[in-house]
C-alpha cells in the first residue's frame, strides 16, 4: 500500500480494488489499538470508511487539488466512470465560460492520460482561436449581482461611511485641490472596506462604476461584464479610490446587445487558457510555453 495524497480528513492510497475493504479494516483495527475507546461509547470515535474507487488519480501541487475518475463509489461499482475534481476554479461561479470549459476538458484529458503533446496541441488550437478573434463573445462573459456593500468605503480617521457615488461627488467637489478630505473630520480622505482593509476595484465592480457613471440607466442589480481592448475614444471614469480619471479595463452592461459595440481583450482571455493549464502542466512537469506558439509565425527556413 503506497499513500499518495492526504488532506483533512481524507486519505488517498494506491493498491488493487479487491484489497480495498481488507486494507480499510486492517487499519481501523490498528487506529483502534493506537487510541482506544475509552469512553465506551457504543461506535468507536474513530472509523475510517472506504468511500470512493479511483480507477485513475491526478493530484495537483496545490493541497486539497485533485481530479480523477471513479469507479466504485458508496458500495457499488459504476456502469460508467465518473469524473470528479476538488480545489479546481472551474467550479467557481466568477470565471468565464471559457475558462471553466477549458479547464473541465484539460481535467478529463488529464485524467484519462491523453498524452502531453496531444494535450498542448489542443490547448494550442483553443488558443489561437481566441486569439484570432473568430469564437462566440458569449465565452467571454461573466454575469455578476450588484452588491452595495462592495461599493461601501469608511474614512480611516473617522469611520464615516460612504458609497462609492458619495466618494465621487466628494472627489468632484475637491478636484484641483492638492489632496482630498473627508467632508466630516477634515482628514485627507483614506478609504478603508467595511472590514477595515484596503480597497480595490476590479474586474466587473470597475465595469459597474464606469456604467453608471456614463450613463443614466443604472446598474442596481445582475449585470454583465467582460474585459475589452484599450479605446481612446471610450469614455473615462473617476475612479473612487485613486481619485484619477482612467480608461476601464472591464465594461459592464445590463444586456448582452450592448457588449457588442465592445471588442475583448483576446490577448488576457487567451492567456486565460493558459492559467487554467499551469496547475496540470507544474504538477506534471510539463512546458506551458507550448501552449501559445503562433502557428501562423514563419520559421527561418520558410524564408529562404
Amino acid at each position: 500500500m503506497k499513500v499518495v495524497y492526504g488532506h483533512t480528513d481524507s486519505i488517498y492510497v494506491q493498491l488493487p480494488m479487491e484489497k480495498a475493504e481488507e486494507t480499510m479494516d486492517m487499519l481501523n483495527n490498528h487506529v483502534r489499538k493506537k487510541f482506544p475507546n475509552l469512553l465506551g461509547l457504543e461506535n468507536h470515535p474513530v472509523s475510517l470508511e472506504f468511500e470512493k474507487y479511483f480507477s485513475s488519480l491526478g493530484v495537483g501541487r496545490t493541497k486539497n487539488r485533485n481530479a480523477g475518475l471513479i469507479s466504485w463509489k458508496d458500495g457499488e461499482y459504476l456502469e460508467e466512470e465518473e469524473f470528479v475534481m476538488t480545489g479546481f476554479t472551474a467550479k467557481r461561479q466568477s470565471i468565464t465560460p471559457l475558462a471553466k470549459t477549458i479547464q473541465l476538458d484539460i481535467l478529463k484529458k488529464w485524467v484519462s492520460n491523453v498524452p502531453e503533446k496531444e494535450i498542448s496541441n489542443w490547448l494550442n488550437e483553443e488558443y489561437n482561436k481566441v486569439m484570432s478573434g473568430k469564437l462566440n463573445k458569449d465565452l467571454f462573459i461573466n454575469r455578476s449581482r450588484y452588491r452595495p456593500e462592495r461599493l461601501t468605503y469608511m474614512c480611516a480617521s473617522c469611520e464615516k461611511n460612504f458609497t462609492c457615488d458619495e466618494v465621487i461627488e466628494l472627489r468632484i467637489k475637491q478636484e484641483g485641490t492638492m489632496s482630498n478630505f473627508c467632508n466630516k473630520c477634515g482628514q485627507e480622505l483614506e478609504l478603508l472596506t467595511l472590514e477595515g482593509k484596503r480597497p480595490t476595484v476590479s474586474a466587473g465592480v470597475e465595469g459597474l462604476i464606469w456604467h453608471n457613471q456614463n450613463s443614466s440607466n443604472q446598474i442596481e442589480d445582475s449585470y454583465l461584464y467582460m474585459r475589452v481592448q484599450d479605446d481612446s475614444s471610450r469614455m473615462s471614469y473617476l475612479h473612487p479610490i485613486t481619485g484619477i480619471y482612467k480608461r476601464p479595463t472591464y465594461v459592464s452592461t445590463l444586456t448582452r446587445d450592448e457588449l457588442n459595440d465592445f471588442i475583448p481583450d483576446y490577448k488576457h482571455y487567451a492567456d486565460s487558457i493558459i492559467k487554467k493549464a499551469e496547475p496540470i502542466y507544474k504538477a506534471m512537469n510539463w512546458d506551458l510555453s507550448a501552449i501559445n506558439i503562433d502557428r501562423n509565425q514563419r520559421g527561418l527556413s520558410e524564408w529562404w
